[in-house]
């Protein structure tokens, strides 16, 4: 089908899903008495990390990589890495790994990257200080699974794209996929992301070029090979692949277990430096946002904070918004999303909030893809959520922005719960003010203990609300590891500093003694 027939046909369903969800969600909110809400995730998806030099080779049969004449060093990375502390959001990267090989494993695979590329020698050393610069800032920064070439190559002639045939629109033999997917972990090895090492295969991926093979009920299809690798959240444009029938009116749905959401660019290129969405929010049909890494690039390195401005500005309006919220991370966007297709709930009396979980569809338990459910609720000025309980046990995390507390409520089973709330001028204790990107699973109290279930990103800080001092704090998981703790009586918060061995993520009970 053509891209542009395939665009028209996508952006009428989007639309009509879209406003369906809206009038339902408003719908389920409605009443003098109710004021709390489970916003839409907001969330921004960024493609084509890891290319070295951003020049097209399309004219020498070559990939079209960034399309911008400039090469890559580790103040781009730095750029994405600040943009993700600015706005308190573990950004999802999707990587192509190709030249970022040292060892020449792509040689091995054919069709993995483009004749011309072998030809291309990078400074190793740089590139070693990139991937452990990505490896330090998971906190900020995922590293998420794009491709090894982007393209397709067969008897050395270009197809797009790497993970499916867009022309042809047909998948690509099942062996092909994996032994791409096998070559992508062949390159993170050469800079020690093994499971020996404990690094888990990436978590995330976006296939290049939109291009996605949707097959739930065949032997084979892209979701298949990706849950097979261990992937567990993918999201791109289904409107490149409508011959093969993906959920375009609902947004997204379950292939082999992977869970695959639908997204848009809003007038933001892929090759363009600087580059925002152009459409207002109001008009975003989808919960993730298309970009590349070059809309998140500055054309010099001193417009960079001029740049970051821009962005962050774009985050403080979504945040504006009653209907939306900046998900932290990408468990935390596919868990939002989630619950509010298949979650329902009823405030019949303010502060009392039936929450009905019993539609939620057994892949997302099997799979463990659910975590917290976000509620928010409005708040006047001066005043907080000063009580919260699920089920008579307390939430684990919350925070506030202006207008708003967010309540993070734990993983919720395939039943039915009974929220308890109030608002007044005190404030939650104890609870995780969720300032970080890391996940809060459940918090219980024994006596003096509080133990939290948590995964870690990277090195972060937990601050913990408690109107006494914590007189020890140690992790019950060895890759968790407590690196200082301290007490701010000011502020009532327990601050303790975190670090997870694990770049896709670190779970372990913490045990705090009070």
């Amino acid at each position: 089908m053509h891209q542009f027939a395939r665009r028209t046909l996508q952006l009428g369903l989007t639309l009509a899903a879209g406003i369906s969800l809206a009038n339902a969600i408003a719908a389920r909110n409605a009443g003098a008495e109710s004021r709390i809400l489970m916003p839409r995730p907001f969330f921004v998806a960024i493609d084509d990390l890891g290319w070295n030099e951003g020049s097209s080779l399309a004219d020498e049969n070559g990939p079209w990589r960034l399309g911008v004449r400039r090469a890559f060093d580790l103040n781009d990375y730095r750029a994405v890495v600040e943009l993700g502390q600015a706005v308190g959001v573990r950004l999802q990267g999707t990587f192509v790994l190709g030249e970022m090989d040292q060892t020449g494993a792509v040689s091995e695979v054919p069709g993995a990257v483009a004749p011309t590329a072998m030809r291309q020698h990078f400074d190793a050393r740089q590139q070693r200080e990139v991937m452990q610069y990505v490896q330090d800032n998971a906190a900020y920064l995922e590293f998420g699974l794009h491709g090894v070439g982007h393209e397709h190559w067969e008897d050395g002639v270009r197809y797009r794209a790497e993970w499916y045939d867009l022309k042809g629109d047909k998948p690509w033999p099942e062996q092909d996929g994996r032994d791409h997917i096998a070559l992508f972990a062949r390159i993170m090895a050469q800079y020690g992301w093994t499971p020996e090492n404990g690094q888990s295969f990436p978590e995330s991926f976006v296939p290049c070029a939109n291009g996605y093979y949707w097959n739930p009920d065949g032997d084979y299809s892209t979701g298949k090979l990706m849950v097979e690798a261990g992937v567990k959240y993918a999201n791109t444009d289904f409107s490149y692949v409508p011959e093969t029938n993906p959920p375009l009116g609902v947004g997204g749905g379950f292939d082999h277990g992977l869970l695959v959401i639908d997204r848009k660019n809003y007038g933001n290129p892929w090759f363009a430096l600087s580059a925002l969405p152009t459409a207002p929010i109001r008009r975003f049909r989808t919960d993730v946002i298309e970009a590349h890494w070059t809309n998140l690039l500055a054309q010099d390195y001193w417009l960079q904070p001029m740049l970051k401005d821009r962005w962050v500005a774009l985050f403080r309006k979504v945040r504006a918004r009653p209907d939306w919220y900046a998900a932290k991370n990408t468990e935390q966007f596919s868990s939002q999303w989630l619950y509010r297709r298949y979650a329902k709930l009823s405030e019949t009396v303010s502060g009392q909030v039936t929450i009905d979980n019993t539609r939620m569809p057994e892949p997302a338990y099997a799979r463990d893809l659910l975590g917290n459910l976000v509620l928010a609720v409005e708040l006047a000025e001066g005043s907080h959520v000063s009580r919260a309980s699920l089920d008579g046990a307390p939430i684990p995390a919350y925070f506030e922005e202006p207008g708003f507390g967010y309540l993070y409520l734990p993983p919720l089973a395939k039943q039915s719960y009974r929220l308890e709330y109030s608002v007044g001028s005190g404030r939650l204790e104890p609870v995780v003010r969720i300032s970080g990107t890391y996940n809060v699973y459940s918090m219980r109290s024994d006596g003096d203990t509080l133990l939290i279930d948590l995964e870690m990103y990277g090195t972060q800080v937990v601050e913990v609300a408690s109107k006494t001092p914590a007189k020890a704090v140690r992790s019950l998981e060895e890759h968790l590891q407590v690196i200082e703790y301290d007490y701010d009586a000011d502020a009532g918060l327990i601050l303790i500093t975190l670090h997870g061995r694990n770049m896709q993520g670190e779970r372990g009970m913490l045990q705090i003694t009070r």
